[in-house]
């Protein structure tokens, strides 16, 4: 549906892809309760074994789950704002320009990423931003 959303039609004599675009918009109220049920409680899922998995000397599976966590909020997020999530390249930095998203989303996510290593206080302050970021997620979720 994304991709079909944004491309750019170049031919279509047959306007089958026109047909598929009509389809796209606006955006289907089933697809997005169902994209925000499934990504919220996918996050949160990630966090908890992010959380649990702080001080246990595996960076990379932690940052794994930080990755996943940030996804799902993305996935939401763009739902949301009754956009499609193509993939995770660039997308933090499209919420930026999104209405409803956490205040400062991008500049937090970037800041939690910088502080996961093997350095468990830096760890934890990190995992701090990404449960907080949940939290602010759901929250705009429930002042819907």
């Amino acid at each position: 549906m994304g991709e079909v959303s944004i491309c750019e039609v170049l031919t279509d004599p047959k306007h089958r892809i026109a047909e598929l675009k009509a389809k796209t918009q606006p955006y289907s109220p089933a697809l997005k309760d169902a994209i925000i049920d499934y990504f919220i409680f996918e996050a949160s899922f990630s966090l908890m074994f992010a959380k649990d998995n702080i001080d246990k000397d595996d960076v990379s599976y932690l940052a794994g789950h930080c990755f996943r966590v940030i996804s799902c909020l993305n996935q939401v997020l763009f739902a949301m704002n009754e956009a499609y999530c193509i993939n995770e390249k660039k997308a933090v930095r499209m919420i930026e320009g999104f209405t409803i998203k956490p205040q400062d989303y991008k500049k937090k996510v970037e800041q939690l990423i910088s502080l996961i290593s093997t350095n468990t206080n830096h760890t934890k302050e990190g995992i701090n931003l990404l449960e907080a970021l949940v939290s602010d997620t759901e929250d705009l979720l429930s002042n819907q």
